[in-house]
């Protein structure tokens, strides 16, 4: 009877401890999927304040016609025959002679003084802008000029003299005329004489008492090359580039296709002016429009026509340098470089992305104590409310599936997408806790599979990038073109919705508009 007993007592425990090892490695884990979340505002991002350039070119051929007519600026001005009265009491007389006005090397003086380029060989016309204020944006026309003095002192008995007369015939000097420009509102050329200033290049050896003769040639010069160019600069005053600002106006608002069902809206909003510079005979005026880029998805977006808008005549740059000679095509050294900027909506859709989960976690093993547990598949979801739900189904020592919830971030290092702050769902936890095995409640699932959870968006960007680049060279209408540099392009945000996950990039270039004809 004992035995029996004991019999009964050993085989009960060995029951016990069977189940017991069936519930450990049998158990069946199958939570019920988390319900969508309400839908909410998608989180959107600003898009960055970009800017297009647009030369205009002038010519101002007719304003230099008219400068170097001598019924305008007389070529030559004989005082040598009759004596002019000084206020000091002495008299002086001369003669000068000028050459035909060029459109010299100008600038603007900068918050450090920059000194304006150009050639600076002692004794030569390239020194003329010396001495000179170059505050402002400025034309300046330059002439070379010849000229004598002759001259009687003030006081009883003093002795005339001269300067440049004879064999020392002639004295040269450098007459400049600084013209103000600027633009109005109306998209007209402003502009009027500032002054004109005569640089001795190799001046008159004067006694202190005699240097008024020069200094009085020198004002009465200056005073009749100056009424000249008054009537002269009548003709800037005519010039005007509304017209080709309201083609380009219009040419740029139109959607720009950069592949099917993809269209980039340059979204300009006002146009404002940076400066001048010249080459050759050519005034140009740069132009500058502010946008706000975007590249659309879906059908061809519907614009709204808009006037163009009055210009806004204040600098738009730090940089800007008034007139400047034009130094060649590198825009990237150019003030204003580098302000265009595309946001875009990079998709990538949760079955995409469930693929490359899976083929990353599946046959990854978690193991605690003597247990373990195979990654058998995964799939990614949106959940809503910039959330993703992640599916992971497993076997082993148990078997089926769990789901967690992580939020989306990007690297932008590494232009990878992950999911950060993993965690389990709420029923998925409370059935590890209260039905689970213990060693499946503590097996470290999310520390392993959380590093593998990732995916590359760099080869997308790409493409949207060489589409863009595309997109921003090509002809728009006969007269006008784009020329765009893309310098680069990154993810910088990344947002989930029910249906995908969106990726935000932002290209980094420049773009100008090209006019092949005068306005």
């Amino acid at each position: 009877m004992f035995l029996m007993s004991r019999y009964h007592v050993v085989a009960t425990m060995g029951l016990i401890l069977s189940l017991t090892g069936c519930a450990d490695t049998d158990f069946i884990m199958r939570p019920p999927a988390p319900e969508k979340l309400p839908a909410g505002e998608t989180p959107t991002l600003e898009t960055t304040e970009s800017v297009i350039t647009v030369p205009v070119q002038l010519d101002l051929s007719d304003f230099l016609q008219a400068a170097n007519n001598p019924t305008v600026i007389a070529k030559q001005v004989d005082h040598w025959g009759s004596v002019i009265k000084h206020p000091n009491g002495g008299e002086f007389k001369y003669y000068a002679e000028r050459g035909d006005f060029t459109i010299e090397q100008s600038g603007s003086q900068q918050a450090g003084g920059a000194t304006p380029r150009g050639p600076s060989q002692p004794g030569s016309l390239g020194d003329w802008w010396k001495g000179i204020d170059l505050s402002g944006s400025s034309l300046y026309v330059n002439a070379p000029l010849r000229y004598k003095i002759g001259f009687r002192p003030p006081g009883v008995g003093t002795a005339p003299g001269q300067c440049g007369d004879g064999p020392d015939w002639p004295r040269r000097a450098a007459l400049t005329g600084n013209i103000a420009l600027a633009m109005t509102p109306r998209y007209g050329v402003a502009a009027s004489v500032r002054g004109v200033t005569v640089t001795p290049l190799d001046p008159c050896r004067l006694s202190p008492a005699n240097l008024e003769a020069q200094g009085a040639v020198n004002a009465k010069l200056s005073d009749q090359v100056t009424g000249g160019l008054n009537r002269a600069v009548s003709l800037l005053n005519a010039l005007t580039v509304k017209s080709r600002a309201e083609e380009v106006w219009s040419a740029l608002r139109n959607p720009i296709p950069l592949e099917e069902d993809a269209w980039l809206l340059l979204n300009i909003e006002k146009m404002g002016h940076r400066g001048f510079s010249k080459a050759g005979h050519t005034l140009q005026n740069t132009l500058e429009i502010t946008a706000h880029p975007v590249i659309i998805h879906g059908a061809e977006p519907f614009v709204t026509p808009a006037a163009l808008p009055q210009l806004e005549t204040e600098p738009s740059s730090a940089d800007f340098r008034g007139v400047a000679d034009v130094q060649g095509g590198d825009s990237e050294s150019q003030p204003g470089s580098k302000k265009f900027h595309v946001l875009t909506d990079v998709q990538i859709d949760y079955g995409t992305f469930s693929k490359r989960v899976a083929d990353r976690l599946r046959g990854t093993r978690i193991v605690h104590t003597r247990y373990f547990i195979r990654v058998t598949g995964a799939k990614v979801s949106g959940l809503g409310a910039n959330q993703v739900l992640l599916r992971v189904d497993f076997a082993g020592d148990a078997h089926g599936h769990l789901y967690l919830i992580g939020k989306p971030e990007i690297n932008t290092m590494t232009q990878t997408v992950y999911l950060s702050g993993l965690r389990y769902d709420l029923k998925t936890a409370q059935l590890l806790q209260d039905g689970a095995p213990d060693w499946l409640h503590h097996a470290p699932l999310r520390e392993v599979i959380t590093p593998e959870i990732m995916f590359g968006v760099q080869p997308m960007v790409d493409h949207w990038r060489d589409l863009l680049q595309t997109g921003l060279n090509r002809t728009l209408n006969p007269t006008i073109s784009l020329q765009g540099t893309v310098t680069s392009m990154s993810g910088i945000a990344v947002l989930a919705d029910v249906d995908a996950l969106h990726v935000h990039a932002v290209s980094d270039g420049i773009l100008n508009v090209m006019t092949d004809s005068e306005p």
